[in-house]
């Protein structure tokens, strides 16, 4: 066990060392990223030189297979210098992750020939699938593919139909990218380089070794299954949301790091400060929300640290945690939008000028901070109705 978390501490600093050194390539493909709405080709050359997509890929297909604190170092660290970038790995990864149970079949169709292969997963259940000889027949629209402009599978949610076209359950369909209509779809003010269009088919075959039902997806029995490696015993949809948070909360480490190395050279309009530092109102402001970016950081470090622990002891995580990790990813989001908004105030208006990163950050994180994993709200009506044994509002934990 101890050998397991040693090697897994190393690779996390290893990680996040690769991250610096191809730091300049993402930081470099921001403003192409936004104007056309995808990653650039060095980007995506970037990702996979470094192999920041394989870090929820088995080690047996030639992936890494780190833990979760590893997956969110490197979200973070990969948030300052571009965002989307951060963001398209994230979901790289997670959707590997949840790529682990389908049957050995697909997973050796998926990475046995490419064990670099990048998948996207979209969760909305848009789609439709009806039995047929050796598999199903998938029709659907699913919006909001991240980086499905760059990806080779991507993991579908789809309504089971029967012959007559009553429900009989939800389905994980597993395609390849190149079997999809790819609609231009992403037109938003922030997180815009992730490319997040709409996957689309109609009648197209998957076969069955490609579909599972939905509860198997979502399914944590192999929590405590020693036999698979800590990673494959993670809460997935747990460990998703974390990392999630991870990219918002690195965009707001990134802010306050920018606003803190210009401080001194910048001053105060219309006050006589011509520094920023000699203001004790901008000092104390910024301790302050400082401290909120530190709390949110406390909040993505406890989450990680409980999926993390609970997989290296093959123990199942209670839903009482679970529910609390939810809290915890939409306070922290919660809490570095809010002290985005309070570093453009102490930077100045200078903040919203396009050749300024701080604008940069406030939109991505802002945009990140609404995906459904991460609803404040929502986090904290399930954190507060596990006190009272209440039942969860969302299907998956």
């Amino acid at each position: 066990m101890t050998d397991i978390r040693t090697d897994s501490t190393e690779l996390r600093s290893e990680l996040v060392d690769r991250v610096h050194k191809f730091g300049p390539v993402f930081a470099d493909g921001v403003a192409e990223g936004e104007r056309e709405r995808r990653l650039p080709d060095t980007t995506v050359r970037a990702i996979d030189q470094s192999q920041l997509g394989m870090i929820w890929t088995a080690k047996a297909y030639g992936g890494l297979e780190a833990d979760v604190r590893t997956m969110s170092e490197v979200a973070k660290a990969l948030s300052h210098y571009c965002p989307s970038t951060s963001w398209v790995v994230n979901n790289i990864n997670g959707s590997n992750l949840l790529a682990a149970k389908f049957p050995q079949a697909a997973r050796d169709e998926v990475f046995g020939d490419n064990p670099g292969a990048k998948l996207a997963s979209i969760f909305a259940a848009a789609g439709t699938a009806v039995r047929t000889d050796g598999g199903y027949l998938l029709s659907g629209t699913w919006p909001y593919g991240t980086g499905i402009l760059h990806d080779d599978w991507a993991i579908l949610v789809a309504r089971e139909l029967s012959a007559d076209g009553e429900p009989v359950g939800g389905l994980s369909v597993l395609v390849p990218v190149a079997d999809l209509t790819i609609e231009d779809t992403w037109h938003t003010v922030g997180m815009r380089a992730t490319g997040s269009h709409t996957a689309v088919l109609r009648d197209a075959f998957v076969p069955e070794h490609r579909v599972i039902p939905g509860e198997v997806q979502r399914g944590r029995e192999n929590a405590t299954d020693a036999g698979l490696p800590p990673l494959f015993r993670t809460a997935a949809i747990a460990a998703m949301a974390v990392v999630c948070a991870s990219v918002v909360l690195g965009a707001g480490q990134a802010a306050r790091a920018f606003v803190v190395e210009k401080a001194p050279t910048r001053g105060i309009a219309p006050t006589k400060y011509t520094s920023q530092t000699d203001s004790r109102t901008f000092v104390s402001s910024l301790g302050r929300t400082a401290l909120s970016i530190d709390a949110a950081e406390m909040h993505v470090s406890r989450a990680a640290t409980a999926l993390d622990e609970a997989a290296y002891g093959a123990v199942s995580l209670p839903d009482s945690e679970l529910l609390r990790i939810r809290g915890d990813v939409g306070q922290a989001v919660s809490l570095v939008t809010t002290a985005l908004d309070e570093l453009l105030w102490a930077h100045g208006a200078g903040s919203f000028a396009e050749s300024s990163p701080l604008q940069q950050y406030w939109r991505d994180a802002n945009t990140a901070a609404r995906h459904a994993m991460l609803n404040v709200h929502v986090g904290h009506e399930l954190y507060g109705g596990s006190f009272f044994g209440m039942e969860p509002i969302v299907p998956s934990l």
